[in-house]
């Protein structure tokens, strides 16, 4: 049977190996503290990339869309200046010259689409200029014959009316022809009492001609349709015009500075 002191001198031998391994452990630990700390501030840097990169990930996304959003009110404001310059340049005053023809701006604050009988109320009148007789044109049409002037209001038979004739020629034949409303559509026309034997291709150009006294020579006013053959030896040609009247708000009113002269003239 094992004696005390051998007991004793084993249990101080385990407690001597137990304290060594706890030294060795706490030195290994000492030893690599930096290292763990290496790994551990590596870690913490991934990790705060990956956050930062969310975050701005996010924050440009807001970001683009309050960009976005400016764009869209400067570009509304921008669209808003155009359409102010051009209703401003619209309805200047001063009437411009262009050899023997004037052009006086005027704006539609009136008018009627309605059966046979069409006009519009403009806001010129004899205060600035404007006479009995003048065309009312734009770049695109024919618009009508101011038929009634007050001191600031313009009176205007619309084209789209029975007995309204404009002189029309076809622009790559010369031919000359009287427009007419056909009766029935905002957009339509008829180039009348055409010679049969004229071959008019279709889709050319209708302009005004340089016989009236009223509109300027060369205003496009349409594209040509197909033609009908009357029993007179003439035909009649259909015609589509450029101008819609629904979408008119800006007009040009339109005098021959000679008109008067000429007028004496051809009553003579």
């Amino acid at each position: 049977m094992p004696s005390r002191n051998t007991n004793t001198r084993q249990t101080l031998i385990t407690a001597a190996a137990f304290i060594l391994m706890e030294v060795a452990a706490l030195v290994m630990i000492y030893h690599n503290a930096e290292l763990q700390r290496a790994w551990f501030s590596r870690g913490i840097q991934s990790f705060n990339a990956t956050v930062w990169g969310a975050v701005e990930e996010a924050g440009g996304y807001f970001s683009l869309r309050r960009d976005n959003a400016r764009l869209a009110e400067e570009n509304l404001y921008l669209t808003r200046q155009v359409e102010q310059l051009t209703a401003r340049l619209n309805a200047q005053d001063a009437p411009e010259a262009d050899g023997e023809w004037t052009y006086l701006p005027a704006r539609i604050v009136k008018h009627q689409y309605r059966g046979q009988h069409n006009f519009y109320l403009l806001d010129k009148g004899s205060g600035d200029g404007v006479r009995l007789g003048s065309g009312v044109l734009t770049a695109r049409g024919v618009v009508g014959i101011i038929d009634a002037v007050s001191e600031h209001y313009s009176y205007v038979r619309s084209f789209y009316n029975d007995g309204m004739t404009v002189s029309a020629r076809v622009d790559s034949l010369g031919v000359v022809a009287p427009l007419v409303w056909d009766g029935a559509s905002r957009g339509g026309a008829r180039l009348k009492d055409i010679p049969h034997h004229i071959n008019i291709p279709e889709g050319s150009v209708i302009r005004t001609s340089s016989f009236s006294g009223i509109f300027p020579p060369d205003v496009p006013l349409g594209l040509s349709g197909a033609s009908d053959k009357a029993m007179d030896g003439t035909q009649t040609l259909s015609v589509t015009l450029f101008e819609e009247p629904a979408s008119l708000r800006y007009v040009r009113i339109v005098s021959h500075r000679h008109r008067d002269e000429m007028e004496e003239l051809a009553h003579e």
